[in-house]
C-alpha cells in the first residue's frame, strides 16, 4: 500500500526552526516515494480545521508537527482511523513524554517509516478529546496568566517563571464534584483529570497515568501554606508528592466539577475557561507510531 501522508504543523510555537524539520520530512518522503502534502497552521484556520477540513480517506497518516495544544486540535480534528506520528516542537512536549518515539528528529522522522503502532486512549471533557490532561485550579490560572501577559522567556522555563510568580499567593478554591457518582466538596489549590503523567514540561502531577489503561488519574492538591509549598515543589517535578498529607491521588471514569468562576483551567496547556466540566475517558480511541 502506497503511503500518503497528511502533515500538518504549527508555525508559530517551538524550539526548532520549522523550515529545517519541514524540509528534513520531505527529503524523507521523497526518497522513500511517500506521497505527502503539508498545510500551516494560521490564526484563522487552526490544526482542528485543517485536519477536519482537508484530509480525507486518501491519507495513510497524519504526522503533527507542534506541542500539545497542536496534538489536542489536530486529533480533534481526525476523523479517519488512521495513525499519528508526533514531530515534538512545541513549549513543553509533555505529551510526548509518555511514548516511545526516540530522541531527536532524525528518529522521529524515521518512527514514520518503520515505528509499531500503539493503540491509545483520549480523555474528553465537555466534549473535546485531550490526550495529555486537565488541569482546573492553579496551574490552569497559570496557562490564564500565560495567555494574558508577555514574557521574553520560552519552553518550560517560562512557565516556570509563571508557576513562581503566584506560587505562594494563591489561594484554594472550592471544588464540589462527581467522581464516578460520589459527590464531594473541598478546598483545593488544584486538581488534575489525566491521561498522561508530566505538565508544564517538568511537573510529573500524575506520575502513575498509563495513555492505555482505559481510566483517568486524578490528582488533587488541598490547602497549604505558600511556605509549604516552595519547600515541595520539587516533587511535583519528581514525581514525589504523594508524600505530602494534603495530596490525593485517584483514578475514575467519569467525573463532574460543578460550576464555579473563579477555576481556571487547561486542556492539553491551551487555556479552557471554568467548569462546569463533565469528563470522561474514551478507550483505545487514537493510533500512534512509536518506535519498534
Amino acid at each position: 500500500m502506497n503511503r500518503r501522508l497528511f502533515i500538518v504543523a504549527n508555525p508559530s510555537t517551538g524550539t526548532k526552526k520549522l523550515e529545517y524539520i519541514l524540509r528534513e520530512l520531505m527529503d524523507f518522503c521523497v526518497a522513500r516515494d511517500f506521497d505527502f502534502e503539508v498545510f500551516l497552521t494560521a490564526a484563522t484556520q487552526n490544526a482542528w480545521k485543517t485536519v477536519e477540513k482537508h484530509l480525507d480517506e486518501s491519507y495513510t497518516d497524519l504526522v503533527i508537527v507542534g506541542g500539545d495544544g497542536t496534538i489536542n486540535e489536530a486529533v480533534n480534528g481526525l476523523k479517519h482511523d488512521i495513525p499519528v506520528t508526533i514531530i515534538p516542537n512545541g513549549t513543553g512536549n509533555d505529551f510526548a513524554k509518555n511514548i516511545d518515539i526516540g530522541e531527536g528528529l532524525e528518529e522521529h522522522i524515521q518512527v514514520i517509516r518503520s515505528g509499531k503502532i500503539q493503540t491509545i486512549d483520549l480523555g474528553v471533557c465537555n466534549n473535546r478529546k485531550f490526550v495529555n490532561g486537565v488541569g482546573v485550579g492553579f496551574d490552569g490560572q497559570i496557562v490564564a496568566d500565560m495567555t494574558k501577559k508577555k514574557s521574553i522567556l520560552t519552553g518550560p522555563a517560562k512557565y516556570y517563571y509563571f508557576v513562581l510568580r503566584i506560587l505562594a499567593t494563591y489561594k484554594s478554591r472550592s471544588f464540589r464534584f462527581t467522581q464516578d457518582k460520589r459527590l464531594q466538596q473541598k478546598e483545593l489549590i488544584l486538581m488534575t483529570v489525566a491521561n498522561g503523567t508530566t505538565f508544564g514540561g517538568s511537573f510529573k502531577l500524575t506520575p502513575e497515568a498509563e495513555i492505555n489503561d482505559s481510566i483517568l488519574d486524578v490528582c488533587e492538591v488541598g490547602k497549604m501554606s505558600g511556605l509549604k509549598r516552595f519547600m515541595n515543589i520539587h516533587r511535583l517535578q519528581e514525581g514525589t508528592h504523594d508524600k505530602l498529607k494534603e495530596v490525593v491521588f485517584s483514578r475514575c471514569k467519569h467525573l463532574h466539577i460543578d460550576e464555579n468562576p473563579d477555576l481556571n483551567a487547561h486542556i492539553d496547556g491551551e487555556y479552557f475557561g471554568t467548569p462546569p466540566f463533565e469528563f470522561g475517558i474514551l478507550p483505545n480511541a487514537l493510533k500512534i507510531r512509536v518506535k519498534a
